[in-house]
């Protein structure tokens, strides 16, 4: 599956408190969509994106929104083959987001 349009309706989203899309294929551009959203996005608490073939450069691309966004407590990113910059830009990213308190990488490959 694809999740621009999605990531296009949350970016407008005002109420949605839970996203889970587990289990699917992103698809290309998908992520880099969804990372666009979670940086305007001000109402998504958690985000459950695990086993979704994510891979190299995706955890940066995640990094990337966690620094910006106010609002995500919860996300799971579990499931996904992240190469070692990935594990790195998220380490960053932990340092300045203060609103994640949790982080489920479990089964990942970095």
């Amino acid at each position: 599956g694809d999740f621009v349009a999605l990531a296009e309706a949350l970016k407008a989203n005002t109420s949605l408190t839970t996203l889970k899309a587990q289990f699917n294929n992103c698809g290309p551009g998908g992520l880099t969509a969804l990372a666009e959203a979670l940086k305007v996005n001000k109402s998504l608490i958690t985000l459950d994106i695990r086993s979704n073939k994510l891979g190299p450069g995706d955890g940066i691309v995640l990094a990337s929104a966690l620094k910006v966004n106010q609002s995500l407590a919860t996300l799971k990113v579990f499931g996904n083959r992240f190469g070692r910059a990935d594990g790195e830009a998220l380490g960053e990213a932990l340092k300045v987001n203060t609103t994640l308190t949790t982080l489920n990488i479990a089964r990942s490959i970095f």
